[in-house]
């Protein structure tokens, strides 16, 4: 139960630093011009990861539960 809370504490904080790092991303890409793009743009990319791979789990996890559960 300990490593379930910590994914979940993981997932809201990888949220906020995704949610943090997409403005100055919007700004960099809003302002550049022709295609001379800084790469702040790509920042916003690695916390995405993150949140997809927790995020995926997160969402598995009950459905692999009760598969266990409906064959015992």
């Amino acid at each position: 139960m300990a490593a379930d809370m910590f994914l979940r504490r993981t997932h809201r904080v990888i949220a906020v630093l995704f949610l943090v790092s997409v403005p100055p991303a919007a700004y960099f890409s809003f302002t550049a011009t022709g295609s001379d793009v800084s790469p702040v743009v790509y920042f916003p990319l690695v916390p995405l990861l993150g949140l997809a791979l927790t995020g995926s789990y997160l969402l598995v996890k009950p459905w692999v539960q009760r598969l266990r559960v409906r064959r015992k």
